[in-house]
């Protein structure tokens, strides 16, 4: 089994050597869990490919009494 690799429609992990579907783009191999994921992936690559994780919200704290004042 080679190293898994994470699909990068769904996030799933997927062994490349028996992934079920594979597209490249830019030079870069990409390995899906399914032919829908593949799909989503070719219709637009550039959302996918190499995109930075989604940045983690900031915690919800309650206002401090003089952020009531700064409005």
């Amino acid at each position: 089994m080679a190293e898994p690799v994470k699909d990068p429609v769904c996030g799933m992990e997927v062994d490349p050597e028996t992934a079920t579907a594979k597209s490249e783009h830019e030079g870069t191999a990409y390995y899906f869990c399914a032919e829908a994921c593949k799909s989503q992936f070719d219709a637009d690559p550039a959302k996918y490919a190499g995109a930075p994780a989604p940045a983690a919200a900031p915690e919800a704290r309650p206002k401090r009494w003089w952020e009531f004042w700064k409005q």
